[in-house]
């Protein structure tokens, strides 16, 4: 059976940022959240996954946890993974007794999975709230810089559509004479995705790949229809 390193996809030399990264790219592509409505087997296949990214986490993630389990590996070069009570002492093969009994194991495996859940479910919901700090922060610096060094007018951006496009965000659009724009379809016609609008001396936000400047003196950001 696979290793705790081979289960995470990094080399058995790997510091522990790596294998960080390794084990919340591993809980993101198995979590049960993403296999919701799958056929069983699918969603089973991928609980057990799950498990065995926690277990091999559970190991390497801790210094002196990893240091034994390497000692263990070391001779073969391949051990059991996520073994938690199957051991390799000079040779023998020791197993938990308790490992024989079908309940113990049947809420040792639920309590590894509510723990995965719980972990993976933190991780992914605050991911989004830090990277919206982090683009706050990136705004507030860019606008002190700007004003700071006496420029007439200020830059700004503008994080959706105004100044009376009368667009939504997240509609597609055409470009029509005027110029205006007109919503329409997600489909090859559309001339891109509106994501801003700003005034000529503003900023458009990120991931624009077009701007339009409309008869009423404001410009459209459009982004890439995908």
């Amino acid at each position: 059976m696979s290793t705790h390193y081979e289960v995470l996809g990094v080399a058995s030399t790997a510091d522990h940022a790596e294998i960080r990264r390794a084990y919340y790219r591993a809980a993101r592509r198995w979590h049960p959240d993403g296999f919701i409505g799958v056929p069983d087997a699918e969603s089973e296949r991928a609980e057990l996954q799950m498990r065995r990214v926690n277990e091999a986490w559970e190991v390497l993630g801790e210094a002196e946890s990893r240091r034994d389990y390497d000692r263990r590996i070391g001779g073969s070069g391949a051990a059991v993974a996520g073994s938690g009570g199957i051991r390799n002492d000079d040779g023998v093969i020791r197993i938990d007794p308790r490992l024989l009994d079908p309940e113990f194991v049947a809420a040792r495996r639920h309590a590894q999975f509510d723990e995965i859940s719980n972990r993976s479910s933190a991780v992914l919901r605050v991911a989004p709230i830090l990277a919206l700090l982090g683009l706050l922060a990136v705004i507030f610096v860019y606008t002190a810089y700007a004003r700071g060094g006496g420029e007439s007018a200020t830059t700004t951006t503008f994080p959706g559509p105004s100044l009376g496009t009368g667009i939504e965000a997240g509609t597609c659009v055409s470009v029509i004479g005027g110029p205006s724009l007109l919503a329409r379809p997600c489909d090859a016609n559309a001339d891109g995705l509106m994501i801003g609008a700003r005034e000529p001396d503003g900023v458009c936000p990120l991931g624009t790949v077009r701007d339009v400047e409309l008869a009423n003196g404001a410009i459209a950001c459009l982004a890439a229809i995908r």
